[in-house]
């Protein structure tokens, strides 16, 4: 795991530079060169530290509200390589790109919309209205622009979302217009046979039955509007009515799906998966996890209740964000050559 050696490199120069006789190293680049064998000694040393670290992180988490015995049931499924992982923003956000939320009230800067309409908008969850009325309050191809600038962009990868190479080698679902993805997995050497963007990810089962690496882009890329679903009118265009919708997340949703870095509040992709139960009935149908941080303990119970509706099935977790995912991540793993 290449990412890793990067994160011992800080580690070993986070206290600065060595000078030596006027000149300035750094202890990573001393060691590697000076003694290979102490270097692989150090960074296997440090490795071990931080998977136990991990590890006492999950636990901890696991020992709160009703995750523990959630958390052996995702395992046990992991196990089976049954588990397709859902990446929202917040697993890119670590590497400098925005939330959707913090996007929008950028956006909306440049805008003649009044504040307090727009905050109701994202205070009900309606973010693809919201998204709307600021393409249509923008001169034609601005919103475009904006959109391109933000995650068009390349930067440098950072946090948890580079473990999923290792860890989900089949398909990767997501949400994000970034490439974060698909560099993490072409880094790892373990490029996507296939993209599928919006509704093409009706090919999902086609495609990994003839056993290919997919990843689904659902709303699309940020440099292309052919595709890309953000408004309303976007919505409505690419699925033309609900049940188009749901169709597409009925076969993405197959088998099980692990929500990470995403909100999860009332959209329409949670409404889909609400509705296919509904019909469905939630016995005949893959239960779904999430690691989700939870802001506000007096509302989870709320929380858990419109999730459930989804079949989605939360494990909760209350610090740091990119590092309770990545210790969650690790424990999944454990036991699993």
């Amino acid at each position: 795991m290449e990412y890793l050696k990067q994160q011992f490199h800080d580690f070993l120069n986070e206290d600065g530079e060595v000078s030596i006789a006027g000149y300035t190293f750094y202890r990573d680049v001393i060691l590697r060169d000076l003694d290979s064998d102490g270097y692989q000694e150090a960074f296997n040393e440090w490795l071990q530290k931080k998977h136990e670290e991990n590890l006492t992180n999950a636990n901890e988490i696991l020992s709160r509200f009703d995750n523990s015995g959630r958390y052996r049931k995702l395992q046990e499924i992991y196990r089976r390589s049954a588990i397709i992982p859902f990446v929202g923003a917040g697993l890119s956000m670590p590497s400098g790109y925005s939330s959707w939320t913090a996007f929008l009230y950028r956006v909306l800067n440049e805008t003649r919309i009044p504040p307090a309409e727009f905050d109701e908008l994202i205070k009900s969850g309606s973010y693809e209205e919201a998204a709307q009325i600021l393409s249509d309050n923008l001169p034609n191809g601005s919103f475009l622009e904006q959109i391109e600038n933000e995650f068009g962009t390349k930067r440098e990868i950072v946090g948890s979302v580079q473990r999923l190479p290792y860890l989900f080698k089949n398909a990767v679902i997501t949400t994000n217009f970034d490439s974060v993805i698909s560099k993490c997995y072409s880094y790892a050497n373990l490029n996507f046979d296939k993209e599928l963007l919006g509704a093409d990810a009706k090919y999902l089962s086609r495609e990994l039955g003839e056993n290919k690496r997919v990843l689904v882009k659902l709303h699309g890329e940020a440099d292309s509007s052919r595709n890309r679903i953000f408004t309303k009118s976007e919505y409505d265009h690419h699925y033309s009515n609900q049940s188009i919708l749901e169709d597409v997340i009925e076969v993405i949703s197959n088998k099980t799906l692990l929500f990470l870095g995403c909100s999860l509040s009332v959209d329409r992709t949670i409404q889909a998966l609400t509705n296919i139960v509904q019909r469905k009935g939630s016995e005949n149908v893959p239960r779904h996890y999430a690691f989700l941080q939870l802001q506000d303990e007096e509302e989870r119970l709320a929380r858990r209740d419109v999730l459930n509706a989804a079949n989605i099935y939360p494990i909760w977790y209350t610090d740091d964000h990119n590092k309770c995912i990545e210790a969650l991540l690790e424990k999944l793993a454990e036991g699993v050559s």
